[in-house]
């Protein structure tokens, strides 16, 4: 009986998916704790080319509970048991949290040519409780004049045609498809063994045809292709990326990728308004002594800020942060308010100074034409108590005090063109006395942008 595979593996935070086609067992929901979890390394076992029939090559397969509850290994079993591969036997084991067994799985060809099959995993993750492992091995052909192996039997070469599509920007509930080929230019048989699906999000879709193409492993003679697509529908506005990872046995280039692009796009004109968050709250901000704050505005303020991000200040992972800034002023905003004239606003302040701080956001998703040069928008603000930080796509463009003189800052070196891009400012206020924020606007060509 054969299996068809397909593995699929979505980025940290995402939950993962599969089409029905696929055949594929894969996770629906994020699990949380008090569940066991199984990895399987490596998911797809290449045992290269034998010398001589009987020739006997070992792999090890390492199996780890990764959850946080004890796993429960029921079997490690062959899809088809021959004679050419063969595994460690194994009878119902249980793997405490991080604990690993390992396996020996065994190739030992007993005719020319290629073989296959399958390792299957049983286990009680409630998620995965069936994990397939691809594997594959081959026997060199002999001359038939010497009786020696020929050393001209060809190579198996695997090209992705093309490897790469942007599917620029796409209308929100749209879709657009693009189309590609697994192609074997080399001069010997190509086995593809399987896929390994990769969204950054679940806005694409890997369509391998299997109707049309017939289930993994694929082996495609020279000269031979299998044609594929992929879907985008955007959900929401920002950039979405996927890589789908055709395993074969090039050995050159086992694990040949095709990755896709794309920009969703929710709203018509230059923004969607302005998100306007006040939690309300005052922050205390002497709870780390590495982040004194000693005077009006002091950047050490920012690290407070309570969406968890820190306000980026010391951040290893800008993008992770800024998004999750995103995340917390669009849950606390509510609609916004659309752009047709500088924003202000100001209000008292009863703050124990400089042990205490609120935090206002300012935020805008915004979009830069695709031909238009982004130097030529810039923010500008026009006074601030008791100090901003103006950050774009993840990058702080920098600080504004009480006091200072109206400051611009350009979007040169961080606008995006043909994308959603977005803005936060922080209001901060750490002092018994007045908080504002005056005549914050978007310039382009030194005109003021209003929005939809």
């Amino acid at each position: 009986m054969g299996y068809q595979i397909l593995m699929t593996r979505l980025f940290p935070l995402l939950t993962l998916c599969a089409c029905s086609e696929y055949n594929v067992a894969a996770k629906s929901e994020t699990v949380t704790g008090g569940s066991p979890s199984i990895e399987v390394s490596p998911m797809e076992v290449y045992f290269g080319t034998a010398e001589a029939i009987g020739d006997e090559i070992n792999r090890v397969i390492s199996i780890t509970n990764v959850g946080d509850a004890p796993l429960d290994v029921y079997s490690v079993t062959l899809d088809d048991p021959g004679v050419e591969f063969s595994v460690t036997a194994i009878g119902e084991t249980t793997l405490l949290e991080t604990e690993t067994v390992e396996l020996v799985v065994s190739f030992s060809p007993t005719v020319e040519g290629t073989a296959t099959d399958t390792l299957i995993v049983q286990s009680s993750d409630p998620v995965t409780p069936e994990t397939l492992v691809p594997l594959n091995g081959a026997m060199g052909l002999p001359d038939e004049d010497s009786g020696t192996p020929d050393e001209d039997m060809g190579t198996p070469i695997i090209k992705i045609a093309p490897s790469a599509h942007n599917f620029g920007t796409v209308t929100v509930g749209d879709t657009e498809n693009t189309e590609f080929s697994v192609i074997n230019i080399g001069d010997a048989d190509l086995v593809v063994s399987g896929a390994i699906f990769e969204p950054l999000t679940e806005e694409m879709v890997l369509n391998l045809h299997l109707g049309a193409n017939g289930p993994f492993p694929w082996t495609l003679a020279p000269d031979e292709s299998k044609h594929l697509s992929m879907d985008y529908t955007p959900t929401d506005d920002g950039f979405d990326a996927a890589e789908a990872i055709f395993l074969s046995n090039d050995e050159s280039n086992p694990e040949a990728p095709f990755s896709a692009t794309g920009n969703g796009r929710a709203f018509e004109g230059f923004s969607t308004g302005w998100y306007i968050y006040d939690d309300g709250l005052e922050h205390e901000t002497t709870s780390n002594p590495e982040r004194p704050v000693t005077s009006h505005g002091d950047t050490d303020l920012y690290w407070y800020e309570p969406s968890g991000g820190h306000g980026l200040i010391g951040s290893t992972d800008p993008a992770t942060d800024f998004a999750i800034m995103r995340e917390h002023v669009l849950a606390g905003a509510g609609a916004p308010t659309p752009i047709t004239g500088p924003i202000s606003f100001e209000s008292g302040s009863t703050l124990a100074t400089f042990a205490y701080a609120t935090f206002t956001y300012v935020m805008c998703d915004f979009w830069i034409e695709e031909d238009e040069d982004p130097a030529i928008y810039s923010v500008l603000a026009n006074r601030v108590d008791d100090g901003i930080q103006v950050m774009v796509n993840g990058e702080i463009l920098g600080h504004m005090l009480l006091g200072a003189a109206p400051t611009s800052w350009s979007l040169a070196d961080v606008g995006r063109p043909g994308e959603v891009n977005t803005l936060i400012v922080i209001l901060v206020d750490d002092s018994a006395s007045n908080r504002y924020l005056h005549e914050l606007a978007f310039y382009r060509d030194g005109v003021m942008v209003e929005g939809s």
